[in-house]
């Protein structure tokens, strides 16, 4: 069975932490609701805790609870609530051992300098993100692509990291259109998948 992008993250981490002793540390899982969350993220942050370090991911499928890391170890990750932890654990472990930074979401007078930034990345190309982007959507009108094939540059954000397409789309297209991430959220598979990942002022 080929597994999904996040399966092949945590088989890495899993490769990376070996004889370690970090596989049966504890990580807590518990929802944030006064964070500010990335503009490009829709939904509930749900914080992960792991070594005095924090992550984030936000999520529809928010869970609260204390596991082992180990808990992802040849796991199926299909369900959105199972991919959505999974990540969010990926992403305080990534920084936990510096694979992986700005994994937290700036604060709101950086949304603007964001946006422009990553407007003038993104600017005279075709645009596709696997999941609806309302805040580019608005800025970015006929520049978006209607699918993957007619775009130059495919954007990855929190929901379209656990879009059941992504590893399809991933694999189709890597090395062939420009693949970007965006956000706190992605940053655990990013660094993991060496996938390019635009959080400038992400801390």
């Amino acid at each position: 069975m080929v597994m999904n992008i996040i399966e092949e993250s945590v088989k890495k981490l899993e490769e990376a932490i070996h004889d370690t002793g970090c596989d049966d540390g504890a990580v807590t899982l518990r929802r944030n609701p006064d964070a500010v969350n990335c503009q490009y993220e829709r939904g509930a942050c749900m914080e992960s805790c792991y070594g005095g370090r924090t992550g984030e991911f936000v999520t529809s499928d928010p869970v609260e609870a204390t596991t082992k890391i180990s808990f992802m170890f040849g796991a199926e990750l299909t369900r959105p609530q199972a991919k959505s932890a999974a990540c969010a654990i990926l992403n305080v472990l990534t920084v936990f051992l510096c694979m992986s930074r700005g994994v937290r979401a700036c604060q709101k007078p950086a949304h603007r300098p964001c946006l422009t930034e990553l407007k003038e990345k993104i600017t005279g190309k075709r645009v596709y993100s696997v999941e609806p982007i309302p805040v580019l959507g608005y800025e970015l009108g006929s520049s978006v692509a209607p699918d993957p094939q007619s775009a130059d540059i495919i954007l990855i954000n929190n929901e379209g990291l656990v879009n059941e397409q992504v590893s399809e789309i991933i694999r189709e297209y890597r090395g062939k259109k420009e693949i970007l991430c965006i956000g706190p959220s992605t940053s655990g598979v990013a660094g993991l998948e060496r996938l390019e990942r635009f959080c400038p002022y992400g801390t």
